[in-house]
């Protein structure tokens, strides 16, 4: 009965009926169909994006991982390098006669000889020595330059010169060594400084 109502309509309502029932489709296939996938497809981009930078956030973070692997590798060397001029524990009595023995050959005449207990430092221990001799300026070079020579790292971090009242030609040297030792990797960590005085 609707139908025939229509069929028989005039040709201008007609064309209103069927342009309002094409809207009606068309509001209707956007707001249920096309509406909701424009809203998944927005939600898409939006990930998509956040992908995106978290992509280039990750090429970032390994392009400066491959940069900080390779300075790594370059201190690693370095470090290498400076072990192998650090005594070992088991290789400081060694030293200790070799320092010894050089200030016997320098012509040293040596009154005292001391090692010290060690100082821990985070990565390595010092180990002093305190040497009191007497010698000539030149003696006391001759020492300076045999230790320098030495495949192992020692150095003077203390001298102190005293005139003799005697016409020797000596001087009074008052002397601090200082060698160093590396300390494991996983060694526990030096203790924390005591407040008495020493």
């Amino acid at each position: 009965m609707a139908f025939e109502i229509i069929t028989q309509a005039p040709r201008t309502q007609k064309i209103i009926l069927g342009v309002f029932g094409l809207a009606i489709l068309v509001a209707g296939g956007y707001f249920f169909l096309l509406s909701p996938k424009m809203v998944e497809v927005g939600d898409l981009r939006g990930q998509r994006a956040a992908k995106q930078a978290e992509l280039m956030q990750s090429r970032a973070v390994a392009a400066s991982l491959a940069r900080f692997k390779q300075e790594a590798q370059v201190l690693r060397a370095k470090l290498e390098t400076a072990k192998e001029r650090l005594p070992s524990e088991k290789e400081i009595p060694g030293l200790y006669r070799q320092v010894s023995d050089l200030a016997f050959q320098s012509g040293l005449s040596v009154g005292l000889f001391q090692p010290k207990d060690p100082v821990t430092r985070d990565v390595y221990q010092e180990v002093p020595i305190t040497i009191n001799a007497e010698a000539g300026y030149h003696q006391l070079g001759s020492f300076f330059d045999r230790l320098a020579r030495l495949p192992r790292i020692v150095n003077l971090t203390d001298l102190k010169l005293a005139g003799i009242a005697r016409p020797t030609g000596t001087v009074r040297a008052d002397l601090i060594l200082t060698t160093y030792v590396f300390r494991p990797e996983g060694a526990p960590p030096p203790a924390p400084p005591t407040g008495g005085g020493r």
